[in-house]
């Protein structure tokens, strides 16, 4: 299956109209490893002691933004921006890491509630450099579908 969401098509879902914005690496695994050198000595026997600790489902929403949130729900973290953009005019927009979790979890309904999409289909994504178009990358992550972003200059015929 293959969606398409447009500016006009969010322009008119219920949950973003109140928005009113249309017009440091850090480890990701828990068995952080330090910045230290190697010895390369023994290059051979390093490479073929190597594990790199796959996990069988690892979902970056779920896995890493919403662990972030509740490690500052907990105070074990400082409360810093999850997004802030700035348009061209000076507006800004910050969200924390609960409310970007709160509206892509709004978003990923849309997509597998009302546009019945499942895992592995792909949603062609036409919007311009807006906050939503974050929105919709995280909430395709989160429900496993696959972003394809579109340019705004697609038209009908494309």
């Amino acid at each position: 299956m293959l969606a398409c969401v447009t500016m006009k098509m969010l322009r008119h879902a219920k949950c973003f109209q109140r928005l009113a914005i249309f017009g440091s690496v850090r480890a990701l695994h828990k068995d952080n490893r330090t910045a230290t050198p190697q010895n390369f000595s023994n290059y051979e026997s390093m490479k073929q002691d190597f594990k790199l600790g796959i996990p069988e489902y690892f979902n970056f929403a779920k896995d890493v933004l919403d662990q972030w949130t509740d490690k500052e729900k907990a105070g074990k973290k400082p409360s810093n921006p999850a997004f802030w953009w700035i348009n061209r005019n000076g507006e800004e927009v910050r969200w924390s890491f609960e409310e970007l979790g709160s509206l892509s979890r709004k978003f990923a309904n849309i997509l597998s509630e009302a546009c019945s999409l499942q895992r592995g289909d792909r949603v062609i994504l036409i919007l311009p450099r807006v906050p939503e178009w974050w929105l919709a990358n995280v909430a395709c992550l989160r429900t496993g579908t696959v972003l394809i972003p579109g340019t705004t200059q697609l038209t009908q015929k494309d």
